[in-house]
């Protein structure tokens, strides 16, 4: 006698084969799942497999002198459809031009000031000569309105920096005088990207809208500036007493920065820089609030870079949607080893280089994760936020 066991196992196993095959539904209609191929699922496994940028350790003076013009000067600049500001620009755009070379060239900055006030450049986190370095009272002259001063220096490291205004500074830069730094490598190594968007975050306070305020003293058309009225710092931590006590020393000296002039003061006493609220309530990408942000399109399977870049008062945790990201570089120097995020908080002056493989087509958020910073005039949705948006 045969024992029926196989034929109950096999059964059982038929069985089993059919129910993995196909699934019911609420009404009892079967369901055909279909298969999913491993390489198909979404993983970080290409993401880590990208090579690492290179690290600049010599470069060759190229002999190519890189000259750009800017005239800082007052224009009227639109934060996002239907708010409109007075802005200190750099050619009437904010943020100004971006300033590009590649490492080993020379770069000519020849600056015009039509403000109404004194003014300067600072070229941050790039490592140029003193003169070079854009700090009235310290590095050099004020520049006066209607004069003009020249930069120039050898652009000696690459990555993604900025320069801004370094006199009267937050208000200076609060209205938007400021731009973008990119130097290439000599030597750009094995990682390629198809793509490269720069992000600029700016903070902005409008009056006459909600969460807006002026400084004490101030007339309500003008606009672009930090909250609160300055407060006077006791004379023990009085820069301008200690600068100008260090110049009358100094007057007898060879030291060419001796006797420089010092920046207006305004009444009181009471400095730009010692303003210490920071509130504002619009935040800007590239001078502009969401939903007048420009989106980063990308095609599927893309590789893609993004220079972020915190001329601002404010912390942005920046998060992207529906992607992990590595970041590639910070302030200018590459990582050995890219750590993969989803998000990267950057703080004041700093700079990031981040990328990501296009991997999973639809409309995604990159965006601030401190919420406040994704409103215009405390309504959502607005600020810091884009859309990454898959084309075909």
């Amino acid at each position: 006698m045969v024992p029926r066991f196989p034929t109950t196992i096999g059964l059982i196993v038929s069985l089993t084969m059919l129910v993995s095959c196909n699934a019911v539904n609420k009404q009892g209609t079967p369901v055909k799942q279909q298969a999913v191929a491993p390489e198909s699922i979404l993983t970080t496994t290409k993401l880590r497999k990208l090579p690492a940028l290179n690290e600049t350790d010599t470069i060759t003076p190229t002999n190519q002198v890189r000259e750009f013009k800017l005239e800082a000067k007052e224009a009227s600049w639109q934060l996002v459809s239907g708010v409109e500001t007075n802005a200190y620009t750099f050619n009437g755009t904010v943020p100004g031009p971006t300033i590009r070379a590649k490492e080993g060239d020379t770069i000519r900055v020849i600056l015009k000031n039509s403000l109404t006030e004194e003014t300067s450049i600072h070229w941050h986190g790039l490592h140029v000569p003193n003169l070079m370095d854009g700090v009235p009272s310290f590095t050099q002259h004020a520049i006066k309105p209607g004069e003009t001063f020249t930069y120039e220096f050898l652009a000696n490291h690459a990555g993604t920096y900025m320069y801004h205004s370094h006199f009267n500074s937050i208000e200076q830069i609060d209205k938007g005088l400021y731009g973008l730094l990119v130097i290439d490598p000599q030597n750009p190594g094995e990682l390629k990207h198809d793509k490269e968007y720069t992000m600029m975050f700016g903070g902005w306070n409008i009056p006459n809208q909600a969460g807006g305020q002026n400084k004490q003293g101030q007339n309500d058309s003008i606009s672009g500036m930090s909250k609160g009225s300055a407060i006077g710092i006791k004379k023990k931590g009085d820069i301008r007493s200690l600068m100008e006590h260090g110049l009358e020393e100094n007057k007898s000296s060879p030291d060419p920065h001796a006797g420089m002039n010092m920046p207006s003061a305004t009444p009181d006493n009471k400095a730009g820089s010692t303003v210490m609220g920071m509130d504002y309530n619009y935040w800007t990408i590239n001078g502009k609030s969401f939903p007048d942000t420009s989106p980063i399109e990308v095609k599927n399977g893309e590789t893609v870079r993004i220079r972020l870049a915190n001329i601002s008062n404010g912390i942005h945790p920046m998060h992207l949607h529906g992607h992990d990201f590595r970041i590639i570089a910070k302030d200018g120097h590459p990582l050995t080893t890219p750590q993969v995020v989803n998000t990267v908080t950057v703080n004041p002056g700093e700079t990031y280089d981040i990328d990501f493989i296009a991997d999973n087509p639809g409309e995604w958020l990159f965006h601030c994760h401190e919420l406040h910073h994704t409103t215009n005039a405390d309504v959502e949705p607005g600020g810091l936020m884009v859309l990454v948006k898959y084309t075909k």
